[in-house]
C-alpha cells in the first residue's frame, strides 16, 4: 500500500524523541484549540504489549476509534490487525486479534465465529480493520475490510462473531444480513433506529440494512467505478473508489437527521443522500484535487481524498481531508468550509502541545468525538491518536 516510506517516519520519530517531546513541563493540552497526543508514540510504529500506558504504546497506523458508554475507547491498530481498548486507568488491551506474534488473517480455523456465542477474540485473526460503530445493546461492530465481513464484539465476554460477510463477492438487494457479501466493506454508520448503512468499497455501492427486517438495499451507486449521477436517484450514481488487488482504504460515512454523507474519495468531493427522495448531490468539493477554499463556499472549495466523515457537536460536517494532511469543518447552515486541524504539510512537528491548526499531520485517515465534544484524530502515519481540546 502506499501509506508512507517506513524512512520518513524513522526520520521524523528520531526528531520528535530528541526534543524531549512528551516531557513538556507545563501543557496547555486542556486549552481550547490546542492538540496534543492522545495514543502512540508520535513517530514511532510497531507493537507494545497490552497492558503499558496509551502515552508509552507503540501503534502501527492508526485508522478509527470509538467511545463506549463504560468509559472505555476502543481503537484500531490497524497495520498490527487489532482491535484494542484503553482501560478507564489508560492501559492498552487487545480484543480482537493476534498479538502472538501480530499477524493478519481471517478469523481462525471452523465454524465458531459463525454462532450465536462466537469465539474469543484473541483467537480471532484480521487482516486491516477499517471502522468501529457502538450498538445500543453495547455491542461494537467491526469492518474487518480486507476480510470482507462485518464482525460484531461482546465486551462482557470478549467474544466475536460474523454478523455478515463471507469471500470478496456482491449479493443483491432483497437478500437478509445473513446471506450478504462485500468486496471491502470501509466503513459503517448506525442511525438511531439501528439500521445500518455500509460503505461496500469495491462494489462502489453504500448498502442498508434495516433493523426490524434485516434485508438489505441500496442506497447509493449503481456499482460502477466513477463520477456521475449528482442531482439523480443515487442508485443509478456512480461512486468513486480505490479499487484494484491492493487498494487503500476509501470512502467515509456519516448521518444527519435524514441525509447520508459520502466521502466521494477518488473524485475529491463530499456528496449527500436524501433518504427521504433518494437524490444525491455534491455538497463539498469542485473535483479537482486541491487545498483552497478555505473561508468560502465548501461547493467552490478542494479536497484532496477525503476519507472519514463525522458530525460535529456544533452540527457541522468535519472530514478528514487526508492528502491535504488537514481536518476540515463545513457549516451544513451557511455552507462555507474552514481547517481545523494541520496545516497541510505531511510530517510531525519536533514538538508536542501546539494549536491544532499548527499541528502537522500525515494523512490523517480517522476521526472522532468524545462525549464532552473534543476532537480525536487517527494521524495515521504518525501512528497516534491526536486529541483536539474543544
Amino acid at each position: 500500500m502506499r501509506l508512507v516510506r517506513d524512512t520518513f517516519m524513522t526520520t521524523l520519530a528520531t526528531a520528535w524523541l530528541a526534543a524531549g517531546c512528551g516531557d513538556n513541563v507545563v501543557s496547555h493540552c486542556d486549552e481550547p484549540g490546542r492538540a496534543c497526543t492522545w495514543a502512540g508514540l508520535p513517530g514511532e510504529f510497531g507493537f507494545t504489549e497490552d497492558g503499558q500506558h496509551r502515552l508509552d504504546t507503540k501503534l502501527y497506523w492508526t485508522m478509527d476509534m470509538s467511545f463506549a458508554a463504560d468509559g472505555t475507547v476502543w481503537f484500531i491498530d490497524w497495520n498490527n490487525h487489532l482491535v484494542r481498548r484503553v482501560l478507564v486507568d489508560g492501559t492498552v488491551t487487545t480484543l480482537v486479534g493476534w498479538t502472538d506474534p501480530v499477524f493478519p488473517g481471517d478469523g481462525l480455523s471452523g465454524g465458531a465465529e459463525r454462532t450465536a456465542e462466537g469465539a474469543p477474540g484473541t483467537d480471532v485473526k484480521l487482516n486491516h480493520p477499517t471502522d468501529l460503530a457502538q450498538t445500543a445493546d453495547g455491542k461494537v461492530l467491526v469492518m474487518a475490510w480486507h476480510n470482507h465481513k462485518l464482525r460484531e464484539v461482546d465486551p462482557a465476554t470478549g467474544r466475536v462473531r460474523i454478523l455478515a460477510g463471507a469471500g470478496a463477492g456482491f449479493t443483491g438487494d432483497g437478500a437478509t444480513i445473513d446471506t450478504l457479501t462485500f468486496r471491502q466493506p470501509k466503513a459503517l454508520e448506525l442511525d438511531a433506529q439501528g439500521n445500518m448503512f455500509i460503505l461496500d468499497q469495491q462494489n462502489f455501492r453504500v448498502r442498508r440494512v434495516d433493523a426490524a427486517t434485516r434485508m438489505v438495499t441500496t442506497v447509493a451507486g449503481n456499482g460502477t467505478q466513477g463520477f456521475a449521477g449528482d442531482d439523480g436517484p443515487a442508485t443509478s450514481a456512480m461512486l468513486y473508489f480505490e479499487a484494484g488487488s491492493n487498494p487503500e482504504p476509501s470512502g467515509g460515512l456519516a448521518l444527519a437527521g435524514n441525509t447520508l454523507y459520502i466521502a466521494d474519495t477518488l473524485s475529491n468531493r463530499v456528496r449527500a443522500v436524501d433518504l427521504t427522495s433518494g437524490m444525491i448531490r455534491t455538497v463539498v468539493g469542485t473535483g479537482t484535487a486541491g487545498g483552497g477554499g478555505d473561508g468560502g463556499p465548501a461547493l467552490q472549495a478542494e479536497l484532496d481524498h477525503p476519507r472519514d466523515l463525522e458530525i460535529g457537536p456544533d452540527g457541522q460536517l468535519y472530514i478528514a481531508d487526508t492528502d491535504n494532511n488537514r481536518i476540515r469543518a463545513v457549516d451544513l447552515v451557511g455552507g462555507t468550509i474552514r481547517t481545523v486541524a494541520g496545516t497541510g504539510v505531511l510530517g510531525l512537528d519536533p514538538d508536542d502541545d501546539r494549536l491544532a491548526t499548527e499541528t502537522m499531520l500525515a494523512r490523517p485517515f480517522g476521526l472522532e468525538f468524545d462525549p464532552a465534544g473534543d476532537l480525536y484524530i487517527s494521524d495515521t502515519i504518525n501512528s497516534r491518536i491526536l486529541k483536539v481540546t474543544r
